[in-house]
């Protein structure tokens, strides 16, 4: 879904305000976050009236920005998952302006693209669609997208665990509200699971200083053990990220050290977003041999970017004799030094290994 940003009007749910010392800053609310949060975020619309882009605008801090712009429309919102363009843009005297960038390093001028940004509006000239289209102008709207899973609840007589629902921390060991009855980083749940289903929401900071897995980085692990990793990794391309650790392993949705998403689902920082992880465990015969291997899919903000993935008998790093696969696990929310936060948290265990 992709609401207007002015008629919701940062309607996110947001939080607090700023942490994590003078360096990196993390804000989470809007209001502190000064102008390059208004500018950051996603626009979609039409070149030519005709052809559909979407373009991602990161904030890099200092008034600085970097942008992808996606043939079709957004991920998972009409981008064809190929064609992509590469940014760059400054707010000098009251106006963001961008121009194209490409080869090593993206630091060459492409001059097949300008364009600025003002009230919500990007607009310009992508003259690189000039092999199709007469009209190569643009007028590109802000939007904020909302997960279809936002504020999902179990279904009815499902024997769901609500794990976390902003009243108190009794499912958690070391949890601890904050904010606006949310949940704090770095608490496990009591209890252990085998094969469940989890639903999710956190909301990364927003920290324009701040680079690759400082940004906005946390992680929920499964059975304490597969990580599926939270990080702001907004924008964040095979390009734009080619020479960073972890650029693709370590984006949002990625299992740690093992794979990357299918797509980079990640929302704007300081958006509520949603994990749907199903994880069902190895399964052994009588000797104890493992028949079935575990699996887990992920659904970030609705759309799945790991189906039935198989899973190791232990995590990369650990040695075979360590492996836990035939044990059940608690829940951890990685508390990685950034204000991550959780909300609507609940669980649904599998009939064959509810306790």
């Amino acid at each position: 879904m992709i609401r207007s940003l002015f008629s919701t009007c940062l309607l996110l749910g947001v939080i607090g305000s700023s942490c994590c010392g003078a360096d990196l800053p993390a804000f989470t609310d809007p209001d502190e976050a000064g102008t390059d949060f208004q500018i950051q975020g996603e626009y979609v619309g039409k070149v030519g009236g005709e052809l559909s882009i979407g373009i991602q605008v990161i904030a890099l801090g200092n008034y600085e920005f970097e942008g992808v712009l996606n043939v079709g429309g957004l991920p998972s919102a009409g981008w064809d998952e190929s064609t992509v363009y590469h940014l760059k843009g400054k707010t000098a005297d009251s106006r963001t302006s961008f121009h194209g960038v490409h080869g090593e390093r993206l630091k060459f001028l492409n001059a097949n693209f300008s364009g600025s940004v003002e009230d919500g509006v990007f607009s310009g000239e992508a003259q690189m669609f000039q092999n199709h289209l007469d009209d190569v102008t643009f007028r590109l709207d802000k939007v904020l997208r909302k997960s279809p899973t936002l504020g999902s609840r179990p279904p009815f007589d499902s024997g769901a665990i609500i794990l976390f629902d902003g009243t108190n921390v009794d499912e958690w060991q070391k949890g601890r509200l904050v904010e606006d009855r949310l949940l704090d980083v770095g608490t496990t749940s009591k209890r252990d699971f085998g094969s469940v289903r989890i639903h999710m929401e956190f909301c990364c900071p927003f920290m324009p200083t701040a680079r690759g897995m400082q940004r906005g980085n946390s992680g929920i692990y499964v059975k304490h053990e597969w990580e599926v990793q939270i990080v702001d990794s907004f924008g964040w391309h095979d390009e734009n990220r080619k020479f960073e650790r972890l650029s693709k392993f370590g984006r949002c949705g990625g299992i740690h050290e093992m794979i990357g998403p299918r797509i980079n689902m990640s929302y704007p920082p300081l958006s509520w977003q949603t994990y749907d992880i199903e994880f069902t465990s190895a399964k052994f015969d009588a000797a104890n041999k493992r028949v079935a291997p575990a699996m887990m899919t992920v659904r970030h903000n609705g759309v799945v970017i790991h189906d039935k993935y198989v899973l190791p008998p232990v995590p990369p790093g650990r040695d075979a004799s360590q492996s836990k696969e035939g044990q059940r696990g608690p829940i951890f929310l990685q508390d990685h030094g950034n204000p991550v936060r959780f909300r609507n948290i609940w669980v649904i265990q599998q009939d064959a290994d509810r306790p």
